[in-house]
């Protein structure tokens, strides 16, 4: 989503930390500062006047327009480059839950979805982000506190705090990824569940774009995937904001979904 899309987009999920962070490592202006002096003529009877006008803050689509372009180069669309990518970005469906560690909530929403590239490799993509970043229609939503939850979510919940630099003992990068694809496709449920689904928020149908920053990209045998991608959003958005579904508001229409989303179970 580029150029004009991006100017009527509805933003579901904004990291301004992030984006903050990479600007400032990357010397990206992505705030206007100062102000614009304006100056009335002079008359032959009347001084003339000068007048400062602050100028407006850049808005999401003109900031998320200088990050993409920046890290045009380092972002990866299509997953037949080998691991690791730094940055990836996509479009299609989205599902938006809770992530819950050993009955507790977290402050942190797990996005998911998955993605094939043009040699047919199957990659699933998981996102976690702070709560506070989601748009209110979606934080303030309702979700049920049924079905399974994760064993391995402090494992999880540990190495997304710090970044993806700290794997728990015993484990390993490969075991991370496997227990985060199990814990966004199946806690509370299976992922093509609806409404039945605890713990989730809701989707976004086929049309929501995604950037995030990669903490972990594997090649892995985990069927129907051959790759898995763990890491944070700095934004998920779309153009068409009746896309999203909430599952409060009770059964959806049926949504686009690739078969594999549900195909795994939690073993």
């Amino acid at each position: 989503m580029t150029g004009t899309p991006a100017d009527v987009a509805r933003y579901f999920y904004w990291s301004q930390r992030r984006i903050d962070r990479i600007a400032e490592d990357n010397r990206i202006t992505v705030q206007r500062t100062g102000s614009t002096k304006m100056k009335s003529p002079a008359g032959p009877f009347l001084p003339g006047v000068e007048v400062d006008r602050p100028r407006p803050a850049m808005s999401r689509p003109e900031i998320a327009d200088r990050i993409e372009r920046h890290l045009a180069g380092v972002t990866v669309r299509d997953f037949v480059t080998p691991p690791p990518v730094r940055f990836a970005a996509g479009l299609g469906t989205l599902s938006f839950a809770e992530f819950v560690n050993f009955g507790k909530r977290e402050n942190i929403v797990s996005i998911f979805t998955d993605s094939t590239a043009s040699d047919g490799t199957h990659v699933a993509v998981g996102m976690f982000g702070s709560k506070d970043n989601l748009a209110d229609i979606i934080a303030g939503a309702q979700t049920t506190d049924t079905g399974w939850s994760s064993s391995a979510a402090n494992h999880i919940f540990g190495f997304i705090s710090s970044f993806g630099r700290t794997v728990a003992s015993g484990s390993d990068r490969e075991e991370i990824a496997r227990e985060a694809i199990n814990l966004l496709t199946h806690q509370g449920g299976g992922i093509g569940e609806g409404e039945k689904r605890g713990f989730t928020y809701g989707h976004i149908g086929e049309h929501g774009e995604w950037l995030m920053e990669a903490y972990l990209d594997v090649e892995i045998d985990y069927p129907p995937y051959d790759r898995i991608v763990v890491g944070a959003p700095l934004w998920v958005r779309t153009a068409s904001p009746q896309a999203l579904v909430l599952y409060q508001d009770g059964p959806p229409e049926p949504a686009p979904r690739r078969r594999s989303w549900w195909r795994r179970r939690p073993g």
